[in-house]
């Protein structure tokens, strides 16, 4: 039990005191994040949704709910033990596919013509901008262990 909590975000040695600026971020935003996905796949397959049942045939929901549960549970330990970083990147590009998927078929596919629906769409896609951000954290941190600087300090 303690090599997981050493292993995990939460452990005081976690995060580097150059980067306690993200600590809430990876300790207490993206788990929630991640824990809201997981619910929201649960939910999904559990019960669908009216917009869902007017575009999809039940089983594609319910596969659609537990891929998106099971792809944001990945998430959720990437961002628990960092250590898993790799894991976290392949989670983090699913979900926004499954997201990005989602919100085009709902603009798109829906058979209602209400262009209310649309608003359905951004929402959905208000879910992807925060996964991009923290892939875009990954890729720095995985340039630092690398060694590599970043070429706009080098321009200073």
């Amino acid at each position: 039990m303690k090599r997981l909590w050493r292993a995990s975000i939460w452990h005081p040695d976690a995060i580097p005191p150059d980067e306690f600026k993200y600590r809430s971020l990876k300790r207490v935003w993206l788990p929630i994040y991640d824990g809201i996905a997981v619910g929201a796949g649960l939910w999904a397959a559990a019960f669908g949704s009216p917009l869902l049942h007017s575009l999809l045939e039940e089983q594609v929901i319910d596969v659609m709910g537990i891929l998106l549960a099971a792809v944001a549970t990945v998430c959720f330990l990437g961002v628990a033990f960092p250590g898993l970083w790799k894991v976290e990147i392949g989670g983090k590009v699913t979900l926004m596919a499954l997201l990005g998927a989602y919100a085009f078929a709902v603009a798109v596919f829906r058979t209602n013509p209400d262009p209310a629906a649309g608003f359905v769409a951004f929402v959905i896609a208000l879910g992807i901008p925060l996964p991009l951000f923290r892939l875009t954290l990954l890729g720095e941190e995985i340039k630092e262990r690398r060694g590599e600087s970043d070429p706009e300090e080098g321009a200073a």
